[in-house]
């Protein structure tokens, strides 16, 4: 018998390395886990970051097996940190494409694609003229999310007063949501291609409760801190991360009770930065430390108190996971995908969203319970969330989507079941 057939895979992302997100860190892990598959050839278009050179920054690893191709791109203007594509990424996508020839595309964050950059879906042209699936991943509640940064709340009021996002979607053979949430949010933009698959993992042996230990808090935390317990924040700092509700629900923590501290990991652009330290100016006990990433990343995790994730906003909460793994605590919003997974008072606890007084009084109660069964359940939960699990799904979506006739005309319709 003859070696399988090796299908190659076309991702069009916009969060990718040197980006540090949590989708980055999945669109990454994802492209090795697949490229690793005997079946598998994988090809990722994404941002160059504003390279000098210019050039598309192709690079091939795993045998031939995974090439990365980056494309023009700019800073999203609220958020530096995330880049989008130019207007002149579209041609080289179809270009590139054209030259790797793959038997499926799909496309992450549709809207910064089109209503940040290129003002069309790439890829879209080449899906149709070869009658090859293209679908979408809805990976950011952009619409909701950024009605929290200045001068953006048009693109939600866009969103719900018109049909832009069904406009979008509409062109696009099946959108794929992570979590029920998410499906109900595009549903409610209009978008009703829609398959709901568990597809978003990590790998969670990094972070285990063995490495608690408040020497690797030293770093921040001063002398007259040593007895402290520690509240952690962590993740990027955007305005919808609502750091600033944590910092509120800090302050009156500490009138209760000073003996607390709060370590906030993570950055983000200048201003929400400087907002946030402004605001915490009048707070004693509150440390930045900056992005902590590998080893000390998950040597913090384990050895913080509690760990808060205040945003509504989460498509699914990768931080949370390894929190969850790591034995401490969770105190989240009762929204988006986390309340899907986290139980209150079963695994952790959950507060209303956008309620400072909630947010002070779940914490509150996180620190005062016993938590031995809660944290038990956090850590066996965590592991339903492996990266390779989340890729299985995929896999076995993309391979009933191969294993349709490519010349069957109604492709589209049928990939929609």
């Amino acid at each position: 018998m003859g070696s399988p057939k090796t299908y190659t895979l076309a991702f069009l992302v916009t969060g990718f390395p040197p980006d540090v997100s949590g989708v980055s860190h999945f669109n990454w892990e994802r492209a090795q886990w697949f490229a690793k598959q005997e079946n598998y050839r994988v090809v990722v278009f994404a941002p160059d970051w504003q390279n000098a050179s210019g050039s598309s920054l192709a690079k091939s690893d795993l045998d031939g097996k995974l090439i990365i191709e980056r494309y023009p791109s700019k800073p999203w203007a609220p958020y530096k940190l995330t880049h989008v594509p130019r207007f002149r990424a579209a041609r080289q996508i179809r270009e590139k494409l054209a030259e790797y020839q793959p038997d499926l595309i799909v496309i992450t964050d549709v809207e910064r694609y089109f209503l940040l950059g290129t003002w069309q879906l790439p890829g879209r042209r080449y899906a149709k003229q070869h009658n090859i699936p293209y679908i979408a991943e809805y990976h950011t509640d952009l619409y909701n999310f950024s009605a929290a940064y200045p001068g953006w709340q048009w693109l939600r009021n866009l969103a719900r007063s018109s049909q832009v996002a069904s406009y979008l979607y509409r062109q696009i053979d099946t959108t794929i949501c992570a979590s029920a949430s998410a499906s109900q949010s595009c549903q409610e933009l209009g978008i009703d291609n829609v398959q709901t698959i568990p597809f978003l993992g990590i790998d969670v042996s990094t972070y285990h409760p063995s490495r608690r230990n408040r020497e690797h808090l030293k770093a921040w935390l001063s002398a007259e801190e040593k007895d402290n317990r520690v509240l952690l924040f962590l993740g990027r700092l955007g305005f919808e991360k609502r750091v600033d509700l944590l910092i509120q629900a800090f302050a009156k923590l500490k009138r209760r009770d000073p003996r607390y501290s709060l370590i906030i990991a993570g950055d983000g652009p200048d201003n929400v930065v400087n907002q946030l330290r402004r605001l915490a100016e009048s707070v004693a006990d509150v440390h930045f430390t900056g992005f902590l990433l590998g080893d000390t990343k998950a040597n913090v995790l384990a050895s913080c108190d509690v760990f808060c994730s205040p945003s509504p906003y989460e498509t699914f909460g990768r931080t949370v996971v390894e929190a969850m793994a790591s034995g401490i605590p969770i105190v989240t919003v009762d929204s988006g995908a986390v309340s899907e997974y986290v139980l209150d008072g079963v695994n952790g606890y959950l507060v209303p969203p956008n309620d400072v007084e909630g947010l002070a009084t779940g914490i509150q109660r996180a620190l005062v319970s016993d938590n031995t069964d809660i944290l038990q359940r956090a850590e066996q939960g965590a592991k339903q969330f492996s990266l390779e699990q989340g890729c299985q799904n995929l896999s076995n979506y993309y391979q009933s989507l191969l294993g349709i006739n490519k010349d069957d005309k109604n492709l589209a319709r049928l990939s929609r079941r």
